[in-house]
């Protein structure tokens, strides 16, 4: 059976914990921060939504340690 709730924010917030993260961002790493920033993430080619995940990734891991 499909479980039909929103996942919201509030499901998140009880298994991080408080504290500031680094993570090393290579050059187009940070370009295509900014380009998505500027421009949104429906003009993204399947390549900037690859190194965008990469990012993610990389957050994700900082913030799960």
């Amino acid at each position: 059976m499909k479980n039909d709730k929103k996942v919201t924010l509030e499901d998140y917030r009880g298994i991080i914990k408080d504290g500031d993260i680094s993570v090393h961002l290579t050059r187009d790493q940070k370009a295509m921060i900014l380009k998505t920033y500027d421009y949104g993430l429906n003009e993204l080619t399947e390549i900037d939504e690859m190194l965008l995940s990469a990012v993610i990734r990389q957050l994700k891991a900082a913030i799960d340690q």
